[in-house]
This record gives C-alpha cells, sequence and structure tokens, in this order.
C-alpha cells in the first residue's frame, strides 16, 4: 500500500495477534496479551522517535550510548486503547500519557465522529505523538483523533494498531502524506456494520469485560 504501512513481521506478535482473534479468550488474557503485542509495537515504532548519543561510564570504561532526544506522548483513544496503553509505556517510559475519549455516531452509508473529552499537555509543539488504537476499521475515529491533535500543535503522528482493515488504511492515507501506521496485520473487509472481518470482535467489549472464573 505505502511505505508509511509497517506491518510488523514478528512471529511472536502473530502468534499472541492469533490469541486475540480466538473467541474463546477471556478477557483477562485478552487485556494480558493486548499489552504485550503494545510492548511489540512500542520496540518497533522506537524506531521513528528522536534519538541522540550520549556516553556512559561502565565499571571499565567509556562507552557511546543513545538516549531519546525529543518529548513523546503515547495518546490513547478511550476505552479500548486501555491495555495497548499499558504495553506500549513499558516499551516507551519516558513517554507521558495522554487520552481522547470520541464517540461513532453511525446513520446511513457514512460514520461521523465526536470527541467529548480530552487529557492533554497544552500544546503539544515538538512532541513525537503515538496515538493508540487497537482497530484501525473505518478510519474515521483516528481521523478525527488526529484533527484535534493538530489542533494542540501536533506534528509527528504514528498510529499504533494492532488490527487493520484495508479500507481504513488507504483512507488515512489519502487523507494525510505524513503518518505513519505500525500494526500486526492488515484485514481485507469491513462489513456493513463495521467490523473488520475476519477481524477479533469489539476490541473493547472483549478486553474490558469482565471474568465470571478466573
Amino acid at each position: 500500500m505505502s511505505e508509511r504501512l509497517k506491518i510488523i513481521d514478528n512471529p511472536l506478535a502473530k502468534y499472541y495477534l492469533t490469541i486475540l482473534r480466538d473467541k474463546n479468550t477471556p478477557p483477562h488474557i485478552f487485556r494480558r496479551i493486548m499489552g504485550k503485542i503494545g510492548v511489540i509495537l512500542g520496540y518497533e515504532i522506537a524506531r521513528e522517535l528522536k534519538w541522540m548519543k550520549t556516553f556512559v561510564e561502565t565499571p571499565l570504561s567509556k562507552a557511546i550510548g543513545l538516549k531519546p532526544a525529543g518529548k513523546t506522548i503515547i495518546v490513547g483513544i478511550l476505552g479500548a486503547s486501555i491495555p495497548l496503553i499499558y504495553g506500549l509505556q513499558e516499551a516507551l517510559p519516558w513517554a507521558g500519557i495522554g487520552l481522547i475519549a470520541a464517540r461513532r455516531i453511525e446513520g446511513g452509508k457514512d460514520v461521523r465522529v465526536v470527541t467529548y473529552y480530552e487529557r492533554l499537555p497544552v500544546s503539544l509543539n515538538g512532541y513525537d505523538i503515538v496515538l493508540a488504537d487497537p482497530m484501525l476499521a473505518t478510519g474515521r475515529t483516528i481521523e478525527a483523533s488526529i484533527n484535534h491533535l493538530r489542533e494542540r500543535g501536533g506534528g509527528r503522528i504514528i498510529i499504533a494498531s494492532v488490527l487493520s482493515s484495508r479500507y481504513g488504511v488507504e483512507y488515512l492515507f489519502g487523507r494525510y502524506d505524513d503518518i505513519v501506521i505500525y500494526t500486526i496485520e492488515v484485514d481485507p473487509i469491513l462489513n456493513k456494520d463495521y467490523f473488520i472481518v475476519p477481524g477479533l470482535g469489539d476490541a473493547g467489549d472483549r478486553g474490558l469485560g469482565v471474568d465470571l472464573f478466573i
């Protein structure tokens, strides 16, 4: 599709996605695995961030290393992204955390999205922004979130999505020429109810649900 689409070619990530796809995976396992995928996504997204050389004293001598060179914030789209945020933050522990709540309004043949809550810095100027949403389906929720972040001065935006639809990826790339999408897999179908097929169902319902027995 585009060089800006980064599909994670890692068997461990594919294995974790297989667990998430399984309809029999209980909520507490779903949350745990979503967090583990977040760690993998965070490691890969680190390639996009700003770094600078530094010196460190080893027990024997000096060595050249790396350290973050700029501000990073992980912005999660509530509420399905909560387990994913934990994993991303474990991989990128210096990053701040922001939140956006968006509501999808379905009507006719189109989808409209409104944002109704945020927890963000007053200005996002100079930040590398990792925008986290487990499912990139229509792309409308992420589009609304990107626009909201841009209103706050956000520039560089990297999308972290566990599973994406081909339609959603193409939709976003048709509207932005400066975003990068990291995902584990791209599924071919978006059905009439705006679910990714074969997908993994509703990530929010499955990840934030209650286990009867653990």
